[in-house]
């Protein structure tokens, strides 16, 4: 390390020396300015006539120091040996110069690290342990003057603000104690920055051996450079092959794992629609899905942000333009876009288009279409490409389907379109733990319908499906959204009220009630109105537990048929009567 050090002395680091006729001037300056204060400051704090002894002294120093600057840039360190060392002796004779003069100023401790000025360009030139014979100096120079200096002017009060005579040594040393870390610090800057030069010296080395190399090389590729040139073309050719290769090996790819992973229809076709726009480079992609016996198209998602130009694209996606995509299942392309051709494009700037049915089983299920603001920006492979995308959407979308259909299977009702009785036991069990960390309200409400075996036994079964399939739409229209509605079983329903009260899912069973009880249920053959019972219970006023939520609502119920029926009865915990709210 200590070679490397000398090696880039006056290479690495030349320009510190360059710049010590600047640094030695500014010490002059800062002195000059240093008198000036230590006059003003011995005027204000003493309130004494100036010292001129002690004046004619500090100029003198004054001078001293700029003869021993003066010396010190005449005698640069890159010359010879002898010359190095006086220039060593004039940087430790104008140390010890600035250390001199700071004992003589009044409040000189606050401008001990004026010493850094030189000492830092000694540490930044030549390293940490090149400066800790000038740092020792300084500080024995600073000890000894101070201790003469307050002997010589104690008359002046020269302590200053130190009023103890151990405190003024002991606030050099420390001072220059600091000075000796910071010193410490910055030569380890320094030893890191000359590493790092000759790291990259070896690098400029080694790239000048390679670029020697490349010469050569440039020689004997110019003699061919013909024969190259007609190969760059096959090789560009076959690139461009590869890229669109690879581009529909991981669009591909990305789909498949969507497809294999991604069951929600609005979540993957967004995650679709981002991999065709990345992969196609075009400014927007939308995807649009047939809906009801007309495959009248919907858009589903798209990259267009703006609210007005989708309002506009999704009035006009079913356009007689693209109906040849929609009904007979054929791609369309075009590369001059008309907007009176094609009226979802207008305001937009759109120039060229690529529109590819998705298909599934022979049916058609949709669209994708990607726009872009230049002309001629699409090719036949582009629409090979989309096509191959719009194969794989088709698989995730009927996937998504699938797995919605089983979903609903496995959850819903098949009758009535409410929660069954096992999804329902679940989400309690769920929402029962959140109301509780949670600290809030959670009420259910169960009902039967009056006399449904009855109604069974007059009308038949199918109408007793109708009653049931009725009340249930309408009840789902009455729920918010949070709410979980349920078939418990036969004619018996259940719905569970997130963050509501007691007195609010009264209310709501109230509601419901004179609702049903005012229906008219008709299979244009048979009309009838039925009515309902219904028991109501709420955590944690009437119930402390999952079970007892259910029971209690159950038990609410029961009271309400023996009351007469059509009727809200409450359970209340700490009598376990019930009370009839509304009787019909």
């Amino acid at each position: 390390m200590e070679t490397l050090e000398k090696n880039h002395l006056t290479n690495t680091l030349g320009s510190c020396f360059r710049q010590e006729g600047n640094i030695t001037k500014f010490g002059w300056v800062v002195l000059a300015m240093l008198i000036a204060e230590d006059l003003t400051a011995r005027l204000i704090s003493t309130q004494a006539r100036p010292e001129f002894g002690l004046l004619a002294t500090q100029l003198l120093i004054w001078v001293a120091f700029i003869l021993a600057g003066v010396l010190k840039i005449k005698l640069s360190p890159t010359k010879n040996e002898a010359e190095s060392l006086i220039y060593r002796v004039a940087k430790y004779l104008e140390i010890a110069i600035m250390a001199i003069f700071l004992s003589m100023m009044y409040h000189g401790f606050i401008f001990y690290f004026v010493v850094l000025l030189p000492i830092s360009s000694i540490i930044l030139s030549r390293g940490f342990k090149e400066s800790v014979p000038f740092i020792l100096l300084s500080w024995l120079t600073q000890a000894l003057s101070q201790f003469i200096v307050l002997n010589a002017f104690s008359r002046v009060n020269q302590q200053g603000v130190f009023s103890h005579d151990l405190m003024l040594p002991i606030a050099i040393t420390a001072q220059y104690l600091l000075f000796t870390c910071y010193g410490y610090i910055l030569g380890r800057v320094q030893r890191e920055y000359v590493r790092s030069q000759e790291e990259n010296q070896i690098l400029i080395d080694r790239l000048g051996d390679k670029y020697v190399q490349l010469e050569q090389a440039k020689k004997e590729i110019q003699s061919h450079y013909e024969k190259i040139i007609q190969t760059n073309e096959q090789l560009e050719e076959a690139n461009n092959k590869l890229t669109a290769s690879l581009a529909e090996f991981y669009t591909l790819q990305q789909i498949s794992q969507a497809i294999s992973s991604i069951f929600d229809m609005n979540e993957l076709l967004k995650f679709v629609n981002d991999v065709i726009i990345g992969v196609m480079g075009v400014s927007h992609s939308t995807i649009a899905l047939c809906h009801g016996p007309q495959n009248h198209l919907k858009v589903q998602v798209s990259s267009i942000f703006d609210k007005k130009e989708l309002a506009i694209v999704s009035d006009y996606i079913n356009s007689d333009v693209l109906k040849p995509a929609v009904k007979d299942g054929h791609s369309m392309i075009d590369n001059q876009v008309d907007p009176d051709e094609y009226p979802f494009t207008r305001g937009r700037k759109i120039q060229s288009l690529i529109c590819v049915p998705l298909i599934a089983k022979g049916n058609v299920l949709g669209i994708v279409l990607i726009e872009h603001s230049l002309p001629n920006a699409f090719h036949n492979d582009n629409v090979r490409l989309l096509e191959i995308i719009a194969q794989q959407v088709s698989i995730a979308i009927e996937n998504a389907r699938l797995h919605q259909q089983m979903h609903d299977l496995a959850t819903l009702d098949g009758l009535t379109g409410a929660y069954n009785r096992l999804y329902f036991q679940d989400n309690l069990q769920i929402e029962f733990k959140k109301a509780q960390e949670g600290n809030y309200d959670l009420s259910i409400l169960m009902f039967d319908i009056d006399h449904f075996k009855r109604i069974n036994d007059t009308h038949g079964h199918l109408f007793g499906d109708l009653v049931l399939k009725s009340i249930a739409a309408f009840i789902k229209k009455k729920l918010r959204k949070e709410d979980i509605f349920a078939r418990y079983g036969g004619e018996e329903f259940v719905i569970l009220m997130p963050h509501t009260t007691l007195e609010q899912v009264v209310e709501k069973a109230e509601d419901i009630r004179t609702g049903v009880s005012a229906m008219i249920i008709s299979d244009r053959v048979i009309s009838a109105s039925v009515t309902i019972s219904i028991g109501v219970s709420s955590f944690p006023l009437t119930a402390d537990s999952q079970m007892n939520l259910v029971k209690s609502a159950d038990d609410a119920l029961y009271e309400a048929k023996r009351q007469g029926r059509n009727r809200v009865c409450v359970a209340h915990k700490k009598t376990g009567s019930m009370e009839e709210d509304t009787a019909g």
